[in-house]
């Protein structure tokens, strides 16, 4: 007798386990089409925030690649005028008073307005390789951004190398208006001088055109995003399908497990009635 209590309460168990494991799974069905809107859109502002981080990448691109247009400018410009100042030095003694003139003072001021330029530019860098740094950080995106020396870092070097040039144009204007003497002297320096300009020229050429690498990699970043949000609604609804799904075999497994639960307490029962009948 005892047994059979026994056995009668376990089935009551087996009952009561599955019935909660049926309420489980509507509850399961409910909140995963409950929820799916609110994930659903939760993705798009995340997308949306990410696509106006790229956009504004862009913009600092912009920003960086004219300023670095207007400093190459400003290089070419000098540079073709060492150029012509060192032929006239062959050419025409007399033009050295207005050549000092040009040396010590808007060349040297154009100079450091390109210097002026550099760290504006370094600045706006600075944010543009932070950004690419978050990018590259998220998993998903599987963006790579690596450099060996960052954009600000570079821009900034070029800059801080171009800080004795300026004193190099006074003592070349000093050489000037001392002496004729040193024509020689002031020949070869103007030479070297340019070649200078020309590394740095050459600088900053090289940086524009990891600048338009970057502008490729953010172009690229916002089509896969684009491509994401438009794919992620059919996404979302197969991931609830599947979902509900695993949830409505649940339950219909707990509905077989109460069914046979019963049969056997019903067997049970027949068994018991059987032994009764032949003890009587």
């Amino acid at each position: 007798m005892k047994a059979n209590q026994g056995r009668k309460g376990f089935g009551n168990l087996l009952i009561l386990l599955a019935i909660c494991g049926i309420i489980f799974s509507v509850l399961g069905i409910g909140l995963t089409w409950y929820f799916k809107p609110m994930v659903q859109e939760s993705v798009f502002v995340i997308v949306d925030l990410l696509d106006q981080i790229f956009i504004n990448t862009e913009a600092g691109l912009v920003v960086v690649d004219n300023a670095l247009g207007s400093a190459i400018s400003n290089l070419d410009t000098i540079s073709s005028t060492l150029v012509n100042l060192n032929t006239t030095i062959d050419s025409i003694s007399d033009s050295l008073n207005s050549s000092a003139d040009l040396i010590g003072g808007d060349l040297r001021l154009t100079l450091i307005d390109t210097q002026t330029a550099l760290s504006s530019a370094s600045s706006s860098a600075g944010l543009v390789d932070n950004t690419l740094r978050f990018i590259a950080s998220i998993p998903l995106l599987g963006a790579d951004y690596r450099p060996e020396v960052p954009l600000s870092e570079s821009l900034q070097q070029v800059s801080d190398s171009m800080s004795e040039v300026p004193e190099a144009f006074l003592e070349i204007e000093q050489y000037i208006l001392e002496t004729e003497s040193g024509m020689v002297n002031l020949k070869s320096d103007i030479t070297e001088l340019a070649n200078e300009i020309e590394e740095y020229e050459q600088d900053l050429l090289a940086a524009k055109t990891i600048i338009s690498e970057y502008d490729l990699v953010i172009e690229d970043l916002r089509e896969q995003l684009s491509d994401f949000r438009k794919n992620s609604t059919t996404f979302f609804l197969i991931a609830s399908l599947i979902l509900t799904g695993g949830f409505f075999f649940l339950g219909v497994s707990q509905i077989s497990v109460i069914k046979q639960t019963i049969d056997y307490r019903r067997r049970e029962q027949v068994t018991v009635n059987l032994a009764d009948l032949q003890r009587e």
